[in-house]
């Protein structure tokens, strides 16, 4: 298929900053801060993007939503959101795993939900958060596909992680739990480029180029947000250098996103 210019220049702009994620998680893997109780920390962390912000979220709506089933709500919404629910459950359990290989101590109580909503929590993706909601207040539907496009990273923590896979130890294990995760985060993130694809010729020139600066910004603090997770491997002049573009870009898999290569697209 023909790619829409405009979807081309934003996934350009994209490439660079998908890449400085990237970074960050090579950048702990072998860094001196890197502890057990750095790795419990982020894990705790990853365990309340999947189980506060993906399944209680879509819980959520599903509860918000019940009653309009067949009115303003069809089946196949309520049953893409109980797969999403799933989904995001499996993920979950797959670093609760990891986190239970490293709670050696018999005094150490496993998170549960409200314990995640205390240690998981943390400013940066409260601030990722805020971004998003703001974006979609404020440019509605180009708010919400941005932020469709941006959810994921395009999957560097899970594809960076399944790299560990020879390295035995803990680290097997979390490319294990990666490895799981993997292709479900891939799926979502070609949903949100899909929807924008769908549509992409009724939006004007302004629209795109909204929605692309709503995508960078949203991105450059997915970079701050995972810096912070995995604390802060990259120092805050590497940050700022590599959310300004200086690192090699991720080439994005045209053939997979839209059954083209990226010479055709």
């Amino acid at each position: 298929m023909n790619i829409n210019p405009n979807m081309k220049r934003m996934i350009d702009r994209c490439s660079r900053l998908w890449a400085a994620e990237a970074e960050v998680f090579r950048s702990y893997w072998d860094s001196p801060i890197r502890t057990a109780d750095t790795d419990r920390s982020w894990l705790q962390r990853q365990m309340y993007k999947e189980l506060i912000d993906g399944v209680y979220s879509s819980f959520k709506w599903i509860q918000d939503n019940f009653e309009n089933l067949e009115t303003k709500i069809e089946r196949n919404d309520i049953l893409d959101e109980i797969k999403v629910m799933q989904e995001e459950f499996i993920h979950y359990s797959a670093f609760m795993e990891v986190y239970e290989l490293l709670n050696t101590s018999a005094d150490m109580a496993l998170p549960n939900p409200s314990r995640l909503r205390e240690t998981g929590a943390w400013k940066e993706n409260d601030l990722l958060m805020s971004l998003r909601a703001q974006h979609r207040r404020e440019y509605g539907d180009l708010g919400l596909r941005a932020q469709r496009f941006t959810e994921g990273g395009y999957c560097t923590l899970f594809s960076e992680g399944m790299k560990l896979a020879a390295r035995g130890g803990i680290d097997s294990q979390i490319a294990i739990a990666c490895t799981t995760v993997y292709e479900d985060e891939f799926s979502h993130m070609l949903r949100g480029i899909a929807d924008i694809a769908l549509s992409s010729e009724s939006l004007s020139e302004q629209e795109w180029q909204t929605m692309s600066e709503l995508v960078v910004a949203q991105l450059k603090q997915r970079v701050l947000m995972r810096n912070a997770q995995f604390s802060h491997p990259v120092s805050a002049e590497r940050l700022e250098a590599i959310c300004s573009g200086a690192c090699e870009p991720i080439a994005f898999d045209y053939q997979r996103a839209f059954g083209t290569d990226s010479a055709h697209a």
